[in-house]
């Protein structure tokens, strides 16, 4: 697919619980790629699939606080999203993005009119049809999938094909492909994995004694 010459925000959500080297060298390699005017990062509030399996998430302030000491010596044009923390509730993809725009067209002409890439790894494409007004999602976005790992990318165009002949998707696969990095793995031993961790975002977690265990 053709970019087109607009004002581009790429939007990056997750728990970010901790941010890791895999969610920088993501932002890195797709700004590259798709050349947005902005890197809108938005941590979950409430990431309600992690909280209906009994997972436990570190408090928005501190990944907020992880997020902002993992990213502040990169060169990229990044602004961190309080627009799900700021909530009580879960929040969905689909309002998430609704809301964003509707603050855009108050303050920033400019972005408002442009393309809103969303940026995932290659799991979304096979999972976002189980997603709360997915097809509404697809037509306010271009899903912007990178492949990570041994992913087959002839399994994930074809997925791409499907989703875009159902649904009139706009779908990009950055030619970049991710590493598959575990949150889970980090946390349980930061400094063991402290070449997984942006530095600044492990000063933060050792600061805050984030992840110790408490046996």
């Amino acid at each position: 697919m053709e970019i087109a010459d607009r004002p581009k925000t790429a939007i990056f959500g997750g728990t970010f619980d901790p941010i890791h080297m895999g969610h920088v060298e993501l932002l890195e390699n797709v700004y590259e790629e798709i050349c947005p005017d902005r890197i809108v990062i938005i941590p979950s509030g409430h990431p309600y699939m992690k909280e209906e399996k009994g997972i436990r998430i570190t408090s928005c302030t501190d990944r907020i606080g992880m997020l902002e000491a993992g990213v502040k010596d990169l060169d990229l044009p990044i602004v961190i999203s309080r627009i799900e923390t700021d909530k009580d509730t879960p929040s969905y993809s689909v309002d998430t993005i609704a809301e964003l725009k509707e603050k855009d067209g108050e303050t920033s002409e400019k972005y408002a009119d442009g393309d809103y890439y969303f940026l995932c790894g290659s799991d979304i494409l096979f999972e976002i049809e189980k997603w709360h007004e997915f097809e509404k999602l697809l037509g306010e976005i271009i899903l912007t999938v990178t492949p990570r790992g041994e992913d087959d990318i002839e399994v994930i165009r074809r997925k791409k094909e499907d989703l875009e002949e159902k649904y009139g998707a706009r779908i990009i696969i950055t030619s970049f492909r991710g590493r598959v990095i575990s949150s889970t793995l980090i946390r349980s031993n930061p400094e063991k994995n402290k070449d997984l961790i942006p530095e600044g975002a492990f000063e933060y977690i050792k600061e805050h004694h984030l992840y110790e265990r408490k046996d």
